[in-house]
């Protein structure tokens, strides 16, 4: 797995720029920007789910194993820092007129796409002579139970989508108290899912969400007090790692901890993009790929590919970008048929960030 960190990393340092002394990158937080960091997590999600179906051996496949044990559940937290941070700046702009377009505008175009998304896997469990019962099948349609497909994250967003609307109908768009109120519904959640005996990584990421909101909502406050000068940007992380550091030998002693190394751990990786730009067009282009990857792992599988790991990484990648090219096009027409207008952002990393 050595040779395919290598290429994400050659990928990373591509179109890699630094900020000058003293100047820093306003546009940290840009469309494009978000969207090339996503890619290089949708490049490890690829990676941690690949492995799920080969075996690893050898002092080559140390070097990934660390990074993957490192980060954990962590590797989808930008996808859900930065679709929170986009949706309250969609809401701050917008006000009213969008919190009462989510359900229409985010939820049901998503929903739909991620149903047509479990159909497809439903019709290659059938192709290869899996079969799961009809219970599963069922849920798998709520999210609630997979069939093969990644449901956990998509069902925490639509999830997420609902409680921003009620959060800020409730409070008439009030960014203060819609985001105080998605922040404690989020904890709402979390608890539901701890009783409902979901493994952990159903809810433990799923505060930074709100996290992100928070970020847009004292952004103008952040960026006047980190980007005097570098001195201050380098104390600022420094101060940081701190207590980010005391959270990672901790976080597996209480959902708390967790919480908090994953909130440090993107505002680190934000405080990074102040001053290192990611501008990679391949890098912007990746989100798409993490909805259907498992159909060509799964196919793959069943013809005995799996003892040929690079031959099966390799394949399955490149498999799943013609899916991705084709499903978004149909989806894109299939929107255009149903709602007038081009395909709706999907939820990072399964499409693009909400539009910041």
């Amino acid at each position: 797995m050595l040779v395919y960190l290598l290429i994400i990393l050659v990928l990373c340092a591509s179109g890699l720029r630094v900020a000058k002394k003293n100047e820093f990158f306003s546009d940290y937080l840009s469309k494009e920007q978000t969207t090339a960091i996503n890619g290089i997590f949708v490049l490890l999600v690829f990676l941690s789910h690949a492995i799920t179906y080969i075996e690893l051996s050898g002092p080559l496949d140390d070097a990934y194993l660390t990074l993957k044990g490192y980060l954990r559940q962590l590797i989808v937290a930008s996808f859900l820092f930065y679709s929170g941070y986009g949706m309250l700046e969609s809401i701050q702009k917008k006000g009213m007129a969008y919190v009462k377009s989510i359900p229409g505008k985010r939820f049901s175009k998503v929903l739909l796409h991620m149903e047509i998304a479990v159909a497809l896997f439903l019709l290659t469990d059938l192709a290869i002579g899996k079969h799961y019962g009809l219970k599963t099948t069922l849920l798998a349609f709520t999210f609630w139970e997979s069939i093969g497909n990644s449901n956990w994250y998509i069902f925490a967003i639509l999830w997420l989508y609902l409680i921003v609307f009620v959060s800020f109908l409730v409070c008439r768009a009030n960014k203060y108290v819609g985001t105080i109120l998605t922040t404690a519904l989020s904890l709402v959640y979390t608890y539901l899912m701890i009783r409902a005996g979901k493994d952990s990584w159903w809810y433990n990421t799923v505060i930074l969400y709100a996290a992100g909101m928070w970020w847009s909502l004292l952004k103008p406050q952040i960026d006047r007090f980190v980007m005097k000068n570098d001195v201050v940007w380098f104390l600022t992380v420094g101060v940081l790692f701190v207590p980010y550091f005391i959270c990672y030998t901790r976080r597996d002693t209480h959902l708390a901890w967790y919480y908090l190394w994953g909130v440090l751990f993107m505002a680190l990786l934000v405080l990074l993009t102040m001053k290192v730009k990611f501008g990679n067009d391949i890098l912007q282009w990746l989100f798409s790929v993490y909805i259907l990857q498992r159909i060509p792992m799964m196919v793959f599988t069943k013809l005995g590919m799996t003892d040929h790991r690079y031959s099966f990484v390799t394949l399955s990648f490149i498999a799943t970008l013609v899916l991705a090219v084709v499903f978004d096009t149909l989806l894109e027409k299939l929107d255009g048929a149903i709602w007038g207008r081009g395909k709706a952002p999907l939820p990072a990393p399964e499409g693009k960030v909400e539009s910041t």
